[in-house]
């Protein structure tokens, strides 16, 4: 506890004052010893008692309300929603920081980012907690790091501005981890965040086990989130979603570059400036937005490649999110695809294999059709795409298949046509339902991601056209299938899951005329190409990452912008090495701007000493503290009630003893004999 006004600390003195008065006051009298006294006094002995311990008490709450109100004058101030208990400062505390991009937005008017007012709080509070140790555990590497000074927090390098996301619930199982391993005698996590909801995930399972193993802790451990989801101001994002080179008929270094750009407004609408950087060449077009997500393409003609490709970025005009402003890209020769179609329906085996490679001039798409028994074939290293139309491989093909997908490899299944079957990768085959005089139709569908989102310019695909008499659905062992699109019934049409690195595909109809009308092409092509280009990329070291997923290895790498300090680890942007570029960028779900509700806080931690310190973009650092003045007031004003009830009330008032009535004596009548 600390004292705004401490100069005013002499006026303690005047708490002696009602002490003083009444030594005074005792002076006045003078004591004669009366003899005749003496038998007074024994008699009201109980009397005199009571006086003496309510002269005491008046006198105890005569000093206390002197106490509270010059208390209240020096305005004393509290650690606050940081602040130790009664108990002292905990022996540690683990500073958890969500450095995320998404925590480099401001608030309107304010001129500095969440982060950095996020640092100014902690380090504020800090001071509150001197005899503790601090820790430090951010989002990049998630290891526990030392502090030595709070001071200098906010000019830690492990605490500056990144590019990446943040794993709440796995920087808290750090937190939990040192916790068991140096058992402290007492301990504080303060969580700084904007409650960013593809960050701390509060719909994952692992939330119980969080919260279980904190309140199973054997030491008292607190926990305090310093909530920063005010909403932000103006802002605009842009994120390029693919940067495709396609070379010119008959040319080896000449072509065009499309580029998929997604724009997210936030509501705003108009026309904005877009700068557009090539290869250091800069042009500028305008974008017009109608839509809080807009989808645009961006096409350029290529006079010739370099052998180690192109680069580039584009940017929004500055807001009040700086971090999402600027895309990165790096464009090279088109790697040469091939798919591998496994089928034992003729039908589907010839349609699948169209749509893997329908062009035959060009050599950059090629595609081979097998059947079942020939799978051992397949040239594992060479292919990036598997389709499998068919029932489940033995077990060596198995194996290969399971390896494949793993290492980055795309497999796209197809239903076998027999009743209840299984299929490759653990895929289980259900009936075959038959859709009678009402035709199964696709009506909903992801159309911003995945394989049959919306095209480069935002053109749906047209599956609502899709006809389909007869399906077989799919069940995906495990918890992580994601359903891309769905009949109206809500059955999946076209479900995925991640296998390694690589991808698990299925579809819930086969392109057979009797089944749908999926080998007309226009589903099936550009669900097939962008499955490809997906499986494409094991084969090629990658132009373009996430920031903060991609490691760089032991290779070293610099950045292009030679004018600006990045590390490649977890901070967006163009790098180079030994000949080689990539563009790093944000994930893309740091320009989502749904974040959890505080009220869900304690069901997450459900169990666990929580504080949530709501509107943190609105608190200074010096008024981190809470003010406690308004508690001795009330204490002055309890104390003056119970003085004034004592001085008035009779019960501890020596009470003068009452006379007693004289005892009628009886007169005796005298009757003459």
């Amino acid at each position: 506890m600390s004292l705004l006004q401490p100069w005013t600390s002499w006026i303690f003195l005047a708490v002696l004052l009602p002490i003083i008065i009444h030594m005074l006051n005792r002076l006045r009298y003078r004591t004669v010893h009366w003899a005749a006294m003496i038998f007074l006094l024994k008699a009201n002995k109980a009397a005199t008692r009571r006086a003496k311990l309510r002269q005491y008490l008046l006198l105890l709450f005569r000093s206390l309300i002197l106490f509270f109100l010059l208390w209240a004058m020096m305005r004393p101030i509290v650690g606050g929603w940081l602040g130790s208990a009664a108990g002292g400062a905990p022996e540690v505390v683990l500073v958890v920081l969500d450095r995320s991009s998404s925590m480099e937005g401001r608030a309107p008017e304010s001129q500095e980012s969440k982060r950095q007012h996020a640092l100014s709080l902690l380090a504020q509070a800090a001071k509150q907690s001197a005899g503790s140790r601090f820790v430090l555990i951010e989002n990049v590497l998630r290891q526990p790091l030392e502090i030595a000074d709070t001071a200098s927090l906010g000019a830690m390098q492990m605490a500056e501005a990144t590019d990446t996301a943040a794993d709440i619930p796995a920087m808290l199982r750090t937190a939990l981890d040192y916790l068991v391993k140096n058992k402290p005698g007492s301990a504080e996590v303060w969580l700084a965040s904007d409650l960013q909801a593809s960050n701390w995930r509060p719909d994952s399972a692992e939330w119980q086990d969080i919260a279980a193993r904190f309140t199973a802790l054997p030491q008292e451990t607190r926990m305090r989130v310093l909530d920063l989801s005010s909403a932000g101001g103006t802002n605009l994002s842009v994120a390029v979603k693919s940067a495709d080179f396609r070379l010119a008929r008959g040319a080896a270094d000449k072509g065009q570059l499309a580029l998929s750009l997604e724009i997210k407004t936030g509501g705003t609408t108009g026309t904005f400036p877009l700068l557009v950087t090539r290869d250091g060449a800069k042009s500028q077009t305008d974008l017009v937005l109608k839509a809080p997500v807009q989808r645009q393409a961006l096409k350029f003609d290529v006079a010739k490649l370099a052998e180690a490709g192109g680069w580039g970025k584009v940017e929004l005009p500055a807001d009040d999110h700086p971090g999402d402003n600027a895309a990165y890209f790096v464009y090279r020769t088109p790697t040469p695809l091939a798919a591998a179609v496994v089928a034992t329906l003729p039908g589907s085996g010839a349609s699948l294999r169209y749509a893997a490679a329908p062009d035959k001039t060009r050599t950059d798409r090629m595609a081979e059709l097998l059947a079942p028994t020939g799978a051992s074939g397949i040239r594992w290293k060479e292919s990036a795409l598997v389709v499998w139309q068919g029932p489940a491989p033995e077990d060596a093909v198995a194996k290969q298949l399971q390896a494949f997908v793993e290492s980055g490899g795309v497999v796209l299944a197809f239903p076998t046509g027999a009743e209840s079957s299984a299929g490759p990768l653990g895929l289980t085959w259900g009936a075959v339902e038959n859709s009678g005089k009402e035709l199964f139709r696709v009506t909903k569908w992801d159309e911003r991601d995945g394989p049959i989102s919306n095209t480069d310019n935002g053109t749906a695909l047209p599956l609502a056209r899709l006809e389909v008499s007869r399906r077989q659905l799919v069940h995906i062992a495990g918890e992580t299938a994601h359903v891309y699109a769905t009949f109206a019934d809500g059955q999946p049409f076209l479900t995925g899951q991640r296998i390694g690195t690589g991808t698990l595909l299925a579809c819930a109809t086969l392109p057979e005329a009797d089944w749908s009308t999926l080998g007309e092409g226009f589903v099936i092509l550009p669900l097939v190409q962008r499955a490809l280009v997906l499986g494409g990329t094991r084969l090629a070291p990658p132009a373009m990452a996430v920031a903060g997923e991609w490691q760089p290895g032991e290779v070293t790498w610099s950045s292009v912008e030679t004018d600006r300090r990045r590390n490649p680890r977890w901070h967006a942007g163009l790098y180079q090495s030994a000949g080689r570029y990539i563009a790093l960028n944000r994930p893309d779900g740091e320009d989502n701007a749904d974040t959890v509700a505080r009220e869900r806080l304690p069901e997450l931690l459900r169990g666990v000493k929580l504080t949530v310190l709501a509107g943190a973009l609105d608190l200074k650092a010096d008024r981190l503290q809470s003010e406690v003045w308004h508690a001795m007031v009330i204490a002055t004003m309890a104390f003056m009630c119970l003085e004034m009830l004592l001085a008035t009330s009779k019960t501890l008032i020596p009470q003068r003893p009452k006379a007693r009535a004289a005892k009628p004596v009886e007169k005796k009548e005298e009757v003459a004999v």
